[in-house]
């Protein structure tokens, strides 16, 4: 994938900026930045399975919140 975009090895590992996410909780395409470049519909067959999970490892964390935040709002 560097040599088919021109990423440097300095810029191998990239930022997640955005990804799918399906009903079933699975991501399907990623949109990431690498340097300046930015690569959008990357499957995850295209990325090394390292990047990704250091990024994104606990699905339960994704949005997760303080229980005593005062912006999540109480429910009675």
């Amino acid at each position: 994938m560097q040599e088919r975009y021109g990423i440097t090895e300095e810029n191998a590992v990239g930022t997640v900026l955005w990804h799918s996410l399906n009903e079933n909780g699975d991501i399907g395409v990623y949109d990431m930045k690498f340097g300046d470049t930015i690569i959008r519909n990357l499957t995850e067959a295209d990325l090394i399975e390292k990047v990704v999970k250091e990024k994104h490892s606990k699905r339960d964390e994704h949005g997760k919140r303080d229980a005593d935040d005062k912006e999540r709002g109480n429910k009675k």
